[in-house]
């Protein structure tokens, strides 16, 4: 399973030594419950593990909880992608929600989850235009922004890196950076595209008969990404949305060494009080 997740390229390399190795301590306990199918594995199975004690005999915090549960739902999506006549028991397991917030940042288990569950469906079809949107929210843009960026706004058609995003009323106008996964999915877009005739003035991922940008265009984009975050199991979640995509993209460049205020501007953002909590940052100083 290993070698399949890192043929695909969904996972960092971090990400995937993280998940791996908790899927292995998953098989292995299974193993020594006696399960010896994978047609076995109950809901019950998937919540003893997630609720087991840690390696230092404590109880796992409400974020380990949840990282274990994205990783067995990666377990199970993968077998069905392998050929498997699995379902995922996982489903069936609640917890808490991990914030307070409308939209919070997801793990880097959930976002791997997310962009494998994208591609769901067949090739150059509706999962296609589910990964474009979802690695155009990677970049920070908005839903709107997501809807109305064209051929012409991507640097490169072989090796695309940079978008330009056109703003909104509450954003500015910016360049937002795709991932090493979603320049390989906006790079297969644009390919397909080309074949079909597309211009430098055509929609990258909205298909539909409105403005991109409207509020038809921006509905569709949404569409879609809560298709995503359905079939990755997240739906349920109360602090994830569709704007989790984004705010995940801003606390990753925070993560990465970025102050606050570059942040902001890179979110096209005006307020550093709206990126903090977009991002479920505590900036400021105690009083």
């Amino acid at each position: 399973m290993l070698g399949h997740w890192a043929q695909q390229g969904d996972f960092t390399p971090a990400t995937l030594e993280k998940c791996g190795e908790t899927v292995a301590r998953f098989t292995r306990r299974l193993d020594r419950q006696g399960v010896v199918a994978v047609s076995e594995i109950s809901a019950e199975h998937c919540a003893g593990f997630i609720d087991a004690l840690t390696r230092d005999a404590t109880t796992p915090s409400l974020t380990t909880r949840h990282s274990r549960r994205s990783a067995i739902r990666m377990f199970f999506r993968t077998l069905r992608e392998l050929g498997y006549e699995v379902g995922d028991p996982s489903l069936d397991v609640r917890l808490p929600s991990r914030t307070n917030a409308a939209a919070r940042p997801l793990s880097e288990v959930e976002v791997t989850l997310c962009r494998a569950s994208s591609r769901l469906g067949e090739a150059g079809g509706r999962s296609l235009h589910r990964a474009v949107c979802w690695a155009l929210g990677e970049t920070t843009a908005v839903s709107s922004e997501i809807s109305a960026v064209r051929v012409g706004d991507v640097d490169h058609p072989g090796q695309p890196r940079w978008v330009r995003l056109p703003g909104t009323r509450r954003h500015d106008p910016r360049l937002g950076e795709l991932s090493d996964w979603g320049s390989r999915i906006v790079a297969r877009q644009l390919e397909l595209l080309a074949q079909r005739g597309a211009t430098p003035a055509t929609l990258l991922s909205y298909r539909g008969q409105q403005v991109g940008g409207g509020t038809h265009a921006q509905s569709a984009v949404c569409n879609a990404l809560g298709g995503v975050l359905t079939l990755s199991g997240l739906a349920a979640e109360p602090d994830v949305r569709p704007a989790s995509v984004r705010n995940t993209a801003g606390r990753r460049l925070y993560e990465a060494g970025l102050p606050i205020e570059q942040v902001a501007r890179r979110m096209g953002a005006r307020s550093l009080d709206t990126v903090a909590a977009d991002i479920a940052l505590e900036w400021r100083a105690s009083p």
